[in-house]
């Protein structure tokens, strides 16, 4: 069974991790709005406007680290649900 994270935050990578530590062996796709890998957002607004970290060191795995376990990340793609209506 295939799974899609929408959502990729610190949260959803986690979800995803742990999945494929857990022996999930079927696809995994992390689907998020924003352009990059997930970061850490605390530092973001502190250390490195301060200058005081890399933009590197922002991402919570090192660059290529997802799909070396197999997880596809699906990075600026904005989810929208749509509902359709019946009767109507």
């Amino acid at each position: 069974m295939d799974v899609v994270i929408i959502g990729a935050g610190q949260a959803g990578m986690q979800v995803a991790l742990s999945l494929r530590q857990g022996g999930h062996a079927g696809g995994i796709t992390l689907i998020g709005d924003e352009p990059h890998a997930p970061y850490q957002r605390p530092p973001l607004s502190k250390a490195y406007l301060k200058g005081e970290m890399s933009v590197d060191q922002l991402f919570l795995r090192p660059a290529g680290a997802l799909a070396a376990q197999g997880i596809e990340l699906r990075a600026g793609l904005a989810w929208r649900r749509s509902i359709a209506r019946r009767g109507s």
